[in-house]
């Protein structure tokens, strides 16, 4: 008998990261439903999504109006499992499928908002998170350093929280990140197009320009190397956002700097990294950090924060630095000792796809994440469920 899943997430942009492992699921027996908002609903060509409208910020009146749009879509489809992540769409989907009696509830923790904000926002974002645990019947997280932290916040049990593999959000698709798969001729005309010459050093960035991603300390590290290094460049890959905008000077110096290669979000993103030296990813928080692994897939090493989610994506020494959180001084110091240092850099990049093959490969999760779905019982609710309530 097949199986249902409904998957929900946020934001329709989110199901990036979902469409293999849904695709794998029907081809190993299972009906998969997807519901999200439809912000980047045209984003998609290939996947059938159904539409909750689902809003990232706090909202009561909406927030109500899209929890009872799920309990009716869930009363609906009668799944078996549910499987929710992202704060709103998970506490809203643990609510709706406890109230329709769905026997198996799984909540994916992909990464904690409320380490970054503070005050009665950072007390509700908890409450909201803890509701969602409770509420589950299962806890999945997507790194070692993310389940430490839910379980010290106590937001869940340690019995009750789990990984699939050795973590992230879905693994990671080496023949896609392959810079063997990459023509160099496209490498060599998108450097041209962009102004980066032979000699320059480029360290980049993938992914959105915000306060929380840390391009403020990227851009203050950035203008502190080029006092020495004026064959540095800075190559930014993503979009501003002003629900957490980076300070205004920042922004000033990404647009009128020369050096400052500022290109907006793309879904091919692959040759990009193949115009770096260094991948620079000084996130504040992170569930896992996916675009640290793509990188190092591309034999690019990685200097990053020391938090949560982000210090699981590499080796420290071996493919990448760890540095301290939020020192924009200790990013540069990071930085400019790779850069100085050529032969430790390209050691990093000989060890870097090694790494990600062997801990990551998508192919793995998916097949570990089937193994933990055809383990459950559907049948009835876990006897042991109230011990968690």
């Amino acid at each position: 008998m097949t199986r249902k899943i409904v998957q929900g997430v946020t934001s329709s942009l989110s199901v990036l990261f979902l469409r293999d492992q849904v695709k794998y699921l029907e081809q190993n027996g299972y009906e998969v439903k997807i519901v999200c908002n439809n912000d980047f609903d045209k984003t998609y060509k290939d996947i059938e999504l159904d539409h909750i409208p689902f809003e990232r910020e706090i909202n009561i009146t909406k927030d109500i109006s899209a929890l009872y749009k799920l309990f009716l879509y869930l009363r609906g489809e009668s799944p078996d499992i549910i499987n929710f992540s992202t704060a709103k769409a998970g506490l809203l989907g643990m609510i709706a499928g406890f109230l329709n009696g769905t026997g198996t509830r799984i909540y994916i923790i992909r990464g904690l908002r409320l380490e970054t904000v503070k005050g009665a926002k950072s007390k509700v974002l908890h409450l909201t998170e803890r509701i969602a645990c409770l509420l589950s019947t299962h806890v999945i997280v997507i790194s070692e350093s993310l389940e430490q932290e839910v379980v010290k916040r106590g937001l869940v049990k340690p019995d009750k929280v789990m990984r699939i593999g050795t973590g992230s959000s879905n693994g990671i698709d080496l023949e896609k990140f392959d810079p063997e798969k990459i023509p160099m001729e496209q490498v060599k005309a998108l450097k041209e197009e962009l102004g980066i010459g032979p000699d320059d050093f480029v360290m980049g960035y993938i992914g959105r320009i915000t306060r929380d991603k840390g391009c403020n300390e990227l851009v203050e590290a950035f203008e502190a190397l080029s006092e020495d290094r004026p064959d540095v460049k800075l190559l930014l890959v993503g979009d501003f956002e002003d629900s957490d905008a980076i300070e205004q000077e920042n922004i000033d110096k990404i647009h009128e700097n020369e050096n400052i290669i500022l290109c907006g979000y793309t879904l091919d993103i692959q040759k990009y990294y193949l115009l770096m030296d260094l991948f620079v990813f000084p996130t504040y928080r992170e569930g896992f950090g996916n675009v640290s692994i793509e990188a190092q897939a591309m034999g690019v090493p990685v200097v990053t924060f020391n938090v949560t989610g982000a210090r699981d994506t590499l080796l420290d020494g071996q493919t990448g630095m760890i540095t301290k959180s939020k020192d924009a001084e200790g990013l540069t110091q990071a930085i400019s000792h790779l850069m100085e240092s050529p032969e430790v850099l390209d050691n990093m990049a000989g060890d870097s796809r090694k790494f990600v093959a062997d801990h990551f490969d998508r192919r793995f999760m998916q097949e570990e994440l089937l193994k933990f779905y055809d383990s459950l019982d559907v049948s009835q609710v876990p006897a042991e469920e109230a011990e968690h309530l």
